[in-house]
């Protein structure tokens, strides 16, 4: 379930007059009169995003839902998102985050709005974001209201700008999986990197291509990735990070020597690697190094053609030992 976050709306003024509805009739007559439609659902006392919205189900549902009412008074809001957020460690991780605002003087005006006709003729392929939004009533009780759309059936701009001026407070954070471990941030690497070898090798032969000279001088990055079965053999096979860092200039120069004495190799190939690895080269190219399997290597120096060779016994030990 996407849920989406305050960050990702457009800024835009206040709503004239921006108050909350009065408990009391203005002259007379409601200012907010009942809608004709159905009425949002009432749910029991409030628990958590978690309870209440455990597979984040889309939120662009929220569109076509029932407009809030006269009938339920809210004294709070609720917004469930995910988000990221950076570990000590250097590490990534994907969020899901409760927040909760008290402050609702601008969002229940912009809430109550009819939503226009469809009559626009011409209207963005964009789509602003809506978000996962619950009201509170003093009971505990909550609703999903309706959010009212414009003419081209979008969130209308008075809500979003209302939205993107509510005060919010973290009540819960909860780490959903990993983006990026702390090794892989620490080794400058990505935490997934395709096998660009397998992915490329049924494409193109270049074998005819003659390896241009690798640079002598440069800054070096190993980086090491175990391919899980189910994706071995696929179009562009997903590798998982397991080790790496720079390279001493000791060991990139070891290494050099070996790919530039490497005999030449088949581009195709019918035996997927279970382990890959990438060497960054600055200020530019890689060298793609397969671990098992058909042992290939292809160079992309950055002053030359690509080209396949073959991995030695002490390339393998070089790179993978």
């Amino acid at each position: 379930m996407r849920i989406f976050t305050a960050t990702t709306v457009v800024l835009v003024a206040l709503l004239a007059g921006g108050c909350a509805r009065p408990d009391t009739d203005v002259g007379g007559t409601d200012p907010w009169p009942l809608p004709s439609g159905p009425a949002p659902v009432v749910n029991a006392r409030w628990e958590s995003c978690d309870k209440a919205a455990p597979e984040y189900a889309d939120a662009q549902d929220g569109l076509t839902l029932p407009p809030l009412d006269s009938a339920f008074q809210p004294v709070a809001a609720v917004i469930c998102r995910t988000g990221i957020q950076q570990r000590p460690g250097g590490g990534t991780e994907m969020t899901a985050v409760e927040a909760r605002a008290d402050d609702l003087s601008t969002l229940l005006p912009a809430l109550r709005l009819p939503s226009e006709q469809a009559t626009a003729q011409a209207c963005t392929a964009d789509l602003p974001a809506v978000p996962w939004l619950a009201l509170i009533d003093k009971d505990g009780r909550w609703i999903r209201p309706g959010i009212p759309v414009d003419s081209c059936a979008k969130p209308r701009i008075e809500f979003r700008k209302a939205y993107e001026k509510l005060t919010t407070v973290e009540v819960e954070t909860r780490v959903l999986h990993q983006l990026e471990s702390d090794e892989a941030a620490t080794a400058g690497c990505a935490q997934t990197y395709g096998d660009m070898t397998w992915a490329s090798g049924g494409f193109e032969n270049v074998q005819e291509n003659t390896l241009a000279p690798l640079p002598s001088r440069t800054s070096a990055r190993r980086c090491v990735y175990d391919v899980p079965v189910k994706e071995r053999g696929t179009g562009k096979p997903a590798g998982n990070f397991r080790a790496g860092g720079p390279l001493t200039t000791t060991n990139w120069a070891a290494i050099r020597r070996e790919i530039e004495a490497a005999a030449p190799g088949q581009a195709t190939c019918a035996t997927p690697a279970s382990r890959f690895a990438v060497i960054h080269l600055e200020p530019g190219g890689t060298v793609n190094i397969e671990g098992d399997g058909c042992r290939r290597i292809l160079a992309e120096p950055a002053n030359g053609p690509a080209v396949y060779l073959a991995a030695g016994d002490r390339l393998i030990e070089l790179v993978f030992g």
